[in-house]
């Protein structure tokens, strides 16, 4: 460990340690060539005993150091400098100010909220995808929380590229990672980019449940649904698959992960963004627009001042919520075709800068509560008429049909009466009356339907004898709710066999 206030490389004076551990160690450093500019530099000690070993790695970290220093991406640490000194080999790297996402998730008492995560997560991908679209493809192969960086200003970083396994002898140099969050595919050397894309499915995973997988049996992730029943089902589907153990079927790529996300997130935030749309529209505040801003419009009708023109960066989708760039011709969500939308007396939102406009004349109908858009208002009536049409066409259908059943002629069986050969009972069931007999036929009709041709019945006075065979017992107990609901007894015998589990079919 470098004490403070060293200097190496000629230029660069030691500060504090900020991270690292075992052959890696990260210091907070000040340039002095470059007015002390401020830099993480970080010190890997060759632990190789072998001379060829040692040559061999030293050229390793100098070719990784160089593909470093071309990667150019907003979530990425520059990398400034790099160089060697006896077996102490060093990196510089850009300062970022901030936390790691495993300090964030110790703070926050073990997980974050939900739209903190996908956010989080979006910036992760952005990062993937720039590095698995260089040629050759750079698979990162360490994704876990200590290796996001949270900076300060909001973005998110990926930090430490494994480049400090060149000095450690390890009986398989191509198995890099850390259980828990490391593929199984990673521990036979073969990385690939859905690799990566596992690692950050059990990112999220331990970020959304507190779970921490390093803790756990690999590949072990019980069902996010499981754990987070309150999440989003397509949430949990999208983590659940990104953590499957067959590289096949998991997501294949981070763009596809990116654009699932997204859309998960605008459908998350669609109803607060409703609900804060209703609460503020009688608000009269405004707020100024940023510079350099495309503006569309809004508009907001105050009871105690001059309407005014709104203009923000956003706009909703009146049928699905979701929050969309205003030039947008039709919903990205749904869709939905917006070129009629914007009626400027009839959208009501959150404020932004705000401009004199022209009303329609005094006598213009005002838009109504809840509804606002003329659109909006003939989809709900011709839903409301659907609906009304379907109960009376299906009350029809059951009317004719259940006349149709009371004129045809019983068939010469006596089911639903005494069957010779039936579990024990009276041998003198009660008389059979037609409004029975009815129901008899209603209810074997319905047990053929559903696949129960195997049932038996007969009556034994207020009570329904069953015998035969099933094959579950969720079956036996669809059978039990369909004699209650059509014969309307006060009690059942039940003697049908299960030939099966206790799945339903």
């Amino acid at each position: 460990m470098l004490a403070p206030e060293t200097i190496v490389g000629g230029r660069y004076k030691v500060g504090k340690p900020i991270g690292g551990g075992g052959m890696k160690l990260v210091y907070l450093a000040e340039d002095l060539r470059l007015a002390g500019r401020p830099c993480a530099l970080a010190e890997m000690v060759d632990a190789l005993t072998n001379p060829e070993s040692q040559r061999q790695a030293a050229s390793n970290f100098q070719r990784e150091a160089n593909m470093l220093a071309q990667l150019s991406n907003e979530h990425i640490p520059r990398i400034y400098d790099f160089f060697s000194e006896t077996n102490h080999h060093f990196l510089v790297m850009e300062y970022i100010d901030g936390t790691t996402l495993e300090q964030a998730l110790a703070e926050a008492g073990g997980r974050l909220p939900e739209l903190r995560v996908i956010d989080i997560a979006v910036q992760v991908l952005e990062t993937i995808e720039y590095l698995h679209g260089l040629t050759p493809p750079v698979i990162y192969r360490d994704l876990k929380p200590s290796n996001v960086m949270l900076s300060r200003a909001g973005g998110v970083m990926l930090i430490d590229f494994g480049i400090a396994r060149h000095f450690q002898p390890q009986s398989n140099v191509t198995m890099i990672g850390t259980q828990g969050y490391a593929p199984p595919e990673q521990y036979r050397g073969r990385v690939e980019a859905r690799s990566d894309l596992y690692a950050l499915g059990a990112t999220m995973h331990h970020a959304l449940t507190g779970r921490d997988p390093a803790t756990e049996a690999p590949f072990s992730f019980p069902p996010l649904a499981k754990l987070r029943p309150d999440l989003p089902a397509t949430l949990c589907g999208l983590v659940d698959q990104t953590l499957s153990y067959e590289v096949e079927r998991r997501v294949p790529t981070a763009v596809d992960f990116r654009r699932r996300l997204l859309e998960i997130r605008a459908q998350m935030s669609a109803p607060s963004a409703r609900t804060a749309s209703s609460a503020g529209a009688g608000a009269a505040a405004a707020a100024p627009a940023s510079a350099g801003e495309t503006p569309g419009l809004r508009v907001q009708l105050s009871a105690s001042e001059a309407p005014t023109a709104e203009f923000a960066r956003e706009i909703n989708c009146y049928r699905c919520g979701g929050s969309l760039p205003t030039d947008s011709a039709f919903c990205s969500f749904c869709g939905t075709d917006l070129r009629r939308i914007l009626a400027p007396h009839e959208v009501m939102t959150d404020s932004a800068v705000t401009a004199p406009i022209s009303l329609p004349p005094s006598g213009s109908p005002r838009p109504r509560p809840g509804i606002h858009h003329p659109v909006q208002r003939h989809a709900a009536r011709r839903r409301a008429i659907l609906a009304l049409t379907l109960i009376f066409m299906l009350a029809f259908l059951i009317t004719r049909l259940t006349e149709r059943l009371a004129s045809r002629p019983s068939p010469p069986s006596n089911e639903g009466g005494y069957v010779p050969g039936a579990p024990p009972g009276p041998a003198a069931p009660p008389p059979f009356d037609a409004s029975a007999q009815l129901r008899a036929r209603i209810l074997r009709q319905a047990l053929d339907r559903e696949g129960y041709s195997g049932v038996r019945f007969r009556f034994d006075r207020d009570t329904i004898v069953l015998w035969g065979t099933v094959p579950t017992e969720s079956d036996r107990a669809m059978v039990q709710m369909t004699v209650f609901t059509i014969m309307h007894v006060y009690s059942l015998e039940d003697h049908i066999q299960v030939t099966g589990g206790l799945s339903s079919r």
